[in-house]
């Protein structure tokens, strides 16, 4: 397995930051096919095949933490890129 493991400051409040998880979370299910929940307030995971994984979020942090198999293990700059550009793009 390959983990991906990525933290954010996002400097909003804490229903701001579930906010825009959600929106992330939305456009994973979408456009990758990935199956997402929320297991408490403030953490979600997602999951699909060869992928699994969690976004928790903080008073002041976004943590992700993804991880693969051995056949998405290939992908996985690719993916902590694309994870990144995102998070990048949602959080300012």
């Amino acid at each position: 397995m390959a983990n991906i493991e990525i933290k954010r400051t996002h400097g909003t409040s804490i229903e701001k930051a579930k906010q825009t998880v959600q929106k992330i979370a939305d456009e994973m299910q979408s456009s990758m096919g990935l199956t997402c929940q929320w297991d408490s307030d403030y953490h979600l995971t997602f999951k699909q095949t060869g992928v699994q994984g969690s976004i928790k979020v903080s008073e002041e942090l976004v943590e992700i933490d993804v991880k693969l198999n051995a056949i998405m293990k290939a992908f996985k700059g690719t993916i902590e890129q694309q994870i990144n550009q995102r998070l990048d793009k949602m959080i300012k």
